[in-house]
């Protein structure tokens, strides 16, 4: 089993609680944990103990470690808690994959607007959710917008004083020019927030009259769609008799669970005595004291707490310490609750069990896309996957991207950009800039090295990609997809795809059937390195407005190149190019358009 590469003297460190953190050789903070004994803790890292796969590979980059004492160990979780959310340690590996759950955002504006949001840092903000269904959600606010008709714009555009569309389909009331007054808007935020309150009779009543409208007039297509947008409203905010919850009050599950040796933990949220939503999170890799130190990250992440949080699982003894901890973060009493949730927690295992079983058939699918990897290039295993990707605008603002799926599976925390600095609209020697630089980050252990690189490309590209990788030290196996040319006649009649796999030293492509499940990976692999490399690409653009070469083109201003770059990304390499997309997307007049078409082909063309 792996030690640290280098020892420390116990005797010199406290027995007191504290935090410690794991550094690499660079002295950045690859792991966060707290103890209730630090010297007790550390030394279970530095004996031959058995250890997780994450705490092996931890130990490998580790090159020292600190320590910080604390006056108790409430005091330890929130240190914990606030280091790694600021410092983003590698290997603290819990709710790293997710991006969070929406939210419903009321801001603290003279005029609040009604907002779909992953971000609740906002203090003066009022916050409504977590929410699990982002598309329910979406409806909601649709149609919340009819019934509680609150502002949209921006405060740039209300202080211009002139009303908008908005108004004339009566999805807001005009604030911007006084056509109502602030005293009537704010009871229109009231009733907002008695919707999420669980009062739900108002909206359900317009909407059945609205529907009711449609049905009368024979727009059978549109009262259908309210149809079920009040199947959905009745989803987000049915009352759960199972959950046996008899008050209005406010409370999340946390139920971890170990079903076919796999670990997980089902979040229930309860929001005035009604589920809004229920998730499971799956572990490959666990961690000590998981529950709690998941329930710690979750609310140092979104900072929303609820009068009540439940905990069911095996690891309760540090439950009253939890609840201190909480209760200091949030500034305000939280409980944990263990009695009167039974009907929840049955919620929860059911749904841990169902969850599961799913997981498990997605794994299954994973692991057979990996094993015939495995087999294609001729090695024994395939884990991680990286699709190496460059782009650049016109020559300019060229970019590298690197996008890694784990078992199967893409994992965004590994994304990785590159802005190339050697060579603009070089793509071998922006390559070669990529993969000496990725070299230098494995080595130096800021990155791993992949099982498999996929490169989109020919042959040609593949060895260029190849050489450029093993000028940096990387030998790992390559392998490139690209369309076939002779096939693309036979684009609708042929049985086989116009995709093929290209491999060092094998003279003919691999042909792939249309359904093949290992095909849609390589392509879906592929075709997230290109919207993450033009999203890159773009962004830079768009920072960068007066050095795109688009501005020398007679007619074109910022402001019309902004809009153009916006609606299309990826101008300056989309194959299915014209006037008519270049004036339509990006709302140009036609002889502007033209002239913008003309400089592309000419440029693709040099």
């Amino acid at each position: 089993m792996a030690k640290p590469k280098f020892q420390i003297n116990l005797s010199d460190i406290s027995q007191k609680s504290g935090v410690y953190m794991f550094m690499d050789a660079k002295g950045r903070v690859i792991y966060v944990g707290k103890a209730k004994n630090l010297r007790n803790r550390l030394s279970s890292y530095f004996n031959a103990g058995e250890k997780t796969i994450k705490t092996e590979k931890m130990l490998i980059h580790a090159s020292s470690v600190k320590t910080i004492i604390t006056e108790n160990e409430v005091e330890a979780f929130l240190l914990e808690a606030n280091l790694i959310k600021t410092e983003m340690p590698k290997y603290n590996i819990l709710l790293k994959d997710s991006k969070g759950y929406p939210y419903v955002k009321l801001t603290h504006e003279e005029y609040p607007r009604l907002i779909l949001t992953r971000n609740t840092q906002d203090e003066n903000a009022v916050y409504f959710g977590p929410f699990v269904n982002v598309g329910d959600l979406k409806h909601i606010i649709e149609m919340l917008q009819s019934a509680f008709p609150l502002r949209t714009c921006s405060s740039f555009r209300l202080k211009e004083g002139k009303i908008c569309l908005k108004y004339q389909i009566k999805k807001c009331s005009g604030p911007c020019e006084n056509l109502i007054s602030r005293e009537d808007y704010m009871k229109t935020v009231q009733s907002i927030k008695n919707f999420f309150k669980g009062n739900v009779d108002e909206v359900k009543d317009m909407m059945n009259a609205q529907m009711k409208e449609y049905a009368k007039n024979l727009a059978f297509e549109e009262a259908g769609k309210i149809r079920d947008r009040i199947i959905s409203l009745d989803k987000l905010f049915s009352k759960q008799s199972v959950t046996n919850i008899s008050d209005e009050r406010n409370i999340d599950v946390f139920y971890k669970h170990s079903i076919s040796g796999v670990t997980g933990i089902t979040q229930i949220f309860v929001r005035s005595g009604r589920m809004i939503g229920v998730s499971t999170h799956f572990f490959a890799d666990t961690e000590d004291e998981l529950l709690e130190r998941f329930v710690m990250q979750f609310y140092s992440n979104t900072r929303q707490f609820p009068e009540f949080i439940a905990l069911e699982g095996d690891e309760e003894e540090y439950n009253e310490t939890l609840e201190e901890a909480l209760s200091k973060m949030a500034g305000k009493k939280v409980h944990i609750r263990k009695r009167g949730i039974q009907g929840l927690i049955n919620l929860a295992q059911k749904n841990a069990e169902l969850q599961t079983e799913q997981y498990l058939l997605k794994v299954g699918e994973r692991k057979d896309v990996s094993s015939r990897l495995a087999e294609l290039i001729g090695v024994e295993k395939v884990s991680r996957v990286e699709c190496v990707d460059i782009s650049h605008l016109g020559g300019s603002f060229t970019v590298g991207v690197s996008v890694v799926a784990v078992n199967g599976e893409f994992a965004k925390q590994y994304y990785k950009k590159y802005r190339i600095k050697s060579a603009e609209n070089d793509d071998f020697q922006s390559m070669s800039e990529l993969f000496s630089r990725k070299g230098e980050n494995i080595r130096e252990g800021s990155d791993d090295e992949a099982d498999l690189y996929i490169i989109d490309g020919g042959t040609g590209q593949l060895n260029s990609a190849v050489k450029a990788a093993e000028n940096a030290g990387i030998t790992a196996p390559f392998i490139s997809i690209s369309k076939s040319r002779s096939l693309r006649p036979l684009k609708h009649d042929f049985e086989d795809t116009i995709e093929q796999i290209h491999l060092l030293n094998r003279k003919n492509p691999v042909i792939m059937r249309k359904n093949d499940p290992l095909l849609h990976f390589i392509q879906r692999l592929r075709d997230e390195s290109h919207r993450f490399a033009i999203t890159y690409s773009r962004n830079l653009a768009l920072k960068n407005i007066s050095k795109s070469p688009l501005l020398n083109i007679a007619g074109m201003g910022e402001k019309r190149l902004k809009h153009l770059l916006t609606a299309i990304p990826d101008i300056h390499t989309r194959k299915e190019l014209s006037v008519n997309i270049i004036r339509d997307y990006g709302k140009l007049p036609q002889e502007l358009a033209e002239k913008v078409y003309e400089y592309i082909i000419n440029e693709k063309n040099k």
